[in-house]
């Protein structure tokens, strides 16, 4: 222990005495408070700062570890110590100086007898500075420690944020980099098997149209091959392999198209013995069946439903012909049987009833209900009777070239017609071309070979 600090503590222990002359002229507050100045150590020169920490020193060294602030009352409190101080310095500046370190305070008036005598002591101003210097020291020490550990502190939270926030964007950036490598892969597999998904679509595509195609004689696809008719589920199954794709929409459409011919015509050919329709030729020697039943079918093939519909009417004027053919067989056999009158009664009935009769080889319009509702020339039951007008003649090669016609475009196919007488206007006889089953075609002049029917497009007018 050093010297200075030796004798500061003997000091320390040694009761503390206050010069007389000093404290003669003030008060008893006033000494009080100089002796407690007297006692810390507290210098004239010292400011306030120092006079605080000497005042203070016990609390200051029960917390050396902890940086303390001076509060506002304890400011104001060392300036009023101060300003006292000031005072005490002025009254005693007359005073004479006395070098003894030891006075005694008598007792001040009769009121205070009961004091005891103050002792004080007058401490050097050497030891006063070095105390004053290991205070400030320990209060530097304390601070820079303070100081250091909240730098270390904060150096430390800065580490860790830092660390955190690398740490953060270390684990982001693995994320990231394996999301972008499972999501190519998922693309590659997903391209890969796009891409053989496709090349299969587009095999079982081209197999379905390639047998598509086998169906039809030809490019146009207007008639069909009766031979593929039973290959018909084969491309069903083609069908369904492409369910599910981009093609399957129209791939479905062309075969329900496909199906619904191939049906009809099936359909129109149990009517007959043999076929009718045959990879899209008629056959007009084709036997209908006794117990036909035909009905009108549209398939949206222009080419086929004409076909169609020349199968239907030849059937049924196979069926009207062999109606008229037993109605003639009765006929006959029971003029046989009947008298001369019956005979006579007869030819009279026939001869008022030409039009029953064919015409040219047509077939009979017996029983068979004609549409003559619908023909361009009205009907003159007058005319008709009149039989042997010449009217009724036709002019060379005019009834020939209209059936080879009629026949080219598809009106009827052989013989199977029926030709009725409907008036005579202007000298020329007019007649009615009907299907098989009575179905009106047109009207023709027999003497000019002018004909014209109900069709749009057709002349309003006739030749008369």
């Amino acid at each position: 222990m050093s010297k200075k600090r030796h004798n500061r503590h003997k000091k320390e222990h040694q009761e503390s005495k206050f010069d007389f002359d000093e404290a003669k002229d003030l008060t008893v507050g006033q000494v009080i408070r100089k002796n407690e100045e007297v006692e810390a150590g507290v210098l004239p020169e010292d400011n306030i700062l120092d006079k605080y920490i000497k005042q203070h020193r016990e609390e200051i060294e029960a917390d050396k570890f902890e940086t303390r602030q001076f509060k506002k009352e304890e400011l104001q409190e060392a300036q009023a110590q101060e300003e006292l101080t000031q005072e005490v310095s002025e009254i005693t500046e007359d005073s004479a100086e006395t070098t003894s370190s030891d006075v005694i305070l008598p007792p001040l008036g009769e009121e205070n007898q009961d004091l005891e005598p103050l002792v004080l002591e007058k401490q050097e101003p050497a030891e006063i500075a070095d105390e004053k210097e290991e205070e400030e020291t320990a209060l530097l020490s304390r601070s820079a420690q303070a100081e250091s550990e909240t730098t270390s502190n904060s150096k430390k939270k800065r580490v860790f944020v830092i660390g955190s926030a690398l740490a953060a964007a270390l684990i982001l950036a693995g994320s990231y980099y394996i999301y972008r490598q499972v999501n190519r892969s998922s693309q590659a597999i997903q391209s890969s098997q796009s891409s053989s998904s496709n090349q299969e679509t587009q095999a079982t595509l081209q197999e379905f149209n390639t047998l598509y195609d086998a169906f039809y004689t030809d490019a146009n696809k207007t008639a069909l091959k009766n031979s593929q008719f039973d290959k018909l589920k084969q491309l069903k199954a083609q069908l369904d392999k492409l369910e599910g794709s981009r093609e399957y929409t129209l791939a479905k459409s062309k075969y329900d198209s496909l199906e619904t011919q191939i049906k009809a015509v099936q359909e129109v050919n149990n009517q007959f013995e043999t076929p009718a329709i045959t990879d899209g030729v008629l056959d007009t020697n084709a036997k209908v069946k006794a117990d036909a039943k035909f009905t009108e079918i549209k398939t949206g093939n222009t080419e086929l439903d004409k076909l169609l519909d020349k199968a239907i009417s030849l059937g049924k004027s196979q069926q009207t012909s062999a109606s008229s053919s037993s109605s003639s067989s009765s006929s006959q056999e029971s003029s046989s049987t009947t008298t001369d009158s019956s005979t006579s009664s007869s030819s009279a009935s026939s001869s008022s009833a030409p039009a029953s009769r064919p015409e040219s080889g047509g077939l009979s319009s017996d029983g068979v209900n004609l549409q003559r509702s619908a023909s361009r020339v009205p009907y003159n039951q007058s005319a008709v009777e009149d039989s042997n007008n010449p009217a009724w003649n036709f002019a060379d090669g005019v009834l020939e070239q209209i059936l080879a016609t009629s026949r080219a475009r598809g009106y009827i196919t052989g013989n199977q017609y029926i030709l009725e007488r409907v008036n005579i206007v202007n000298g020329n006889g007019y007649y009615n071309l009907y299907k098989p089953d009575g179905t009106y075609l047109f009207t023709l002049n027999c003497k000019t070979g002018y004909f014209v029917g109900n069709g749009a497009g057709h002349a309003d007018d006739l030749d008369y």
